[in-house]
């Protein structure tokens, strides 16, 4: 490894790209190595080390940019949830019609566990087995603004007309739960419906279906 700096007299951290992985930081290379080893494994249980040595870097690295792996999972989730929490503020701010704006909210849920299969298990790892005032920000942070959103949205959806009166929390289960069970189980359904589980093609096909079968149970 070149170019390396002590920091702190501990870490050589590196200061510049590693091979192999283009122009990211160590740091990213990290997070990166996580979401393809949690993929391909099926399990946000997966070793430092196993990280480490995807991303081309030495274990020690992890402390020193999370602080452990506690704080690598947590970025991990950070990362993973950024562009969903952006699109859901932009979505509350146009003028689309509450049923538009339920559709874009489910082919969004659909989306983000396609390309993130293991999140809503990282999600329930962190919330389940750690107590740090970092894991609880995750439910003001993520968790709870897409329960809200969401209920926010079927409310207007009731109050002008175009759903049924439902319950908005049991909705959501429904919603996440379709999504997560099949692109958490998928590696198991490949060998059983063939490899077309994934990539842009399908993320759009299911996501459509989704909306299809649901909104179609829940319009007024």
């Amino acid at each position: 490894m070149k170019n390396l700096k002590k920091t702190e007299g501990e870490v050589a951290v590196p200061t510049t790209p590693l091979p192999g992985r283009g122009d990211l930081p160590a740091r990213d290379l990290l997070l990166q190595a996580a979401s393809e080893l949690m993929i391909e494994l099926g399990t946000p249980d997966v070793s430092l080390h196993a990280i480490a040595r995807r991303a081309g870097v030495t274990a020690p690295l992890v402390k020193y940019y999370f602080g452990g792996k506690e704080g690598l999972l947590l970025a991990l989730v950070e990362r993973d949830t950024a562009r969903s929490l952006a699109q859901l503020e932009g979505l509350h701010a146009t003028n689309l019609d509450p049923l538009a704006k339920l559709k874009l909210h489910i082919s969004g849920i659909a989306r983000t566990y396609s390309r993130y299969p293991y999140l809503v298990g990282l999600l329930n790892h962190l919330l389940r087995e750690s107590r740090t005032k970092a894991s609880e920000g995750i439910k003001t942070s993520f968790v709870t603004p897409l329960i809200e959103a969401q209920r926010r949205l079927v409310q207007e959806g009731i109050a002008a007309g175009q759903l049924r009166p439902i319950d908005p929390d049991k909705l959501y289960y429904i919603i996440v739960g379709a999504c997560n069970y099949l692109f958490s189980s998928r590696l198991v359904f490949a060998n059983i419906m063939g490899d077309h589980l994934s990539g842009p093609e399908f993320e759009r096909e299911f996501a459509a279906t989704v909306i299809d079968v649901i909104l179609n149970g829940v319009r007024a």
